[in-house]
């Protein structure tokens, strides 16, 4: 039995549903936007996870970035796919899941004219739990002190996926 794709939403510029297409086939040098979302996780310390992206991954494969991102499959839920995929990335179960950047949206080419076209809310969330990466999504993970994630970004933006530096921008003004 063959395991049915990953399918992402479909939008138009004004944030309408206007249908679904196949994950691995919407990712291109002309990439359709589409719903996604990316997740801040804390600790009790109040430190930050941060992860390295896989080498395998098509976009930004090496990249430190924000702790998970991912696509809600069409009709799922905003919160039980950010629930989901926290396990599937990182292995960890999370709570007290926030909305912080509501409108956060995006357009961003990698070196390899791969193009991230997407309208994704940003959240944060809370884990108690010790991270176990997969290692197709994953290369590498850090806890760190919010403040020295923002100066290391700032100082080497290179190092750190597009969209991780302008959600701190972001969230720095709110």
């Amino acid at each position: 039995m063959s395991e049915i794709p990953e399918q992402v939403v479909l939008l138009s510029d004004t944030g309408e549903h206007i249908g679904v297409a196949d994950k691995a086939l919407v990712h291109t040098t002309d990439t359709a936007l589409h719903l996604a979302f990316s997740c801040h996780v804390y600790n009790a310390d109040g430190q930050v996870l941060v992860t390295r992206r896989a080498l395998s991954k098509l976009t930004w494969p090496g990249v430190w970035t924000n702790s998970f991102c991912g696509h809600p499959a069409p009709g799922e839920d905003m919160a039980a796919a950010i629930i989901r995929r926290a396990k599937h990335e990182l292995g960890i179960t999370i709570s007290d899941v926030q909305l912080v950047l509501p409108d956060f949206r995006y357009r961003a080419v990698d070196s390899s004219g791969i193009v991230e076209n997407e309208i994704c809310p940003v959240y944060r969330a809370v884990t108690a739990d010790n991270a176990a990466p997969n290692a197709d999504e994953v290369a590498e993970f850090e806890w760190v002190d919010p403040q020295s994630l923002r100066s290391a970004v700032s100082a080497t933006p290179f190092a750190f996926s597009p969209w991780l530096g302008w959600q701190l921008e972001q969230l720095n003004e709110n």
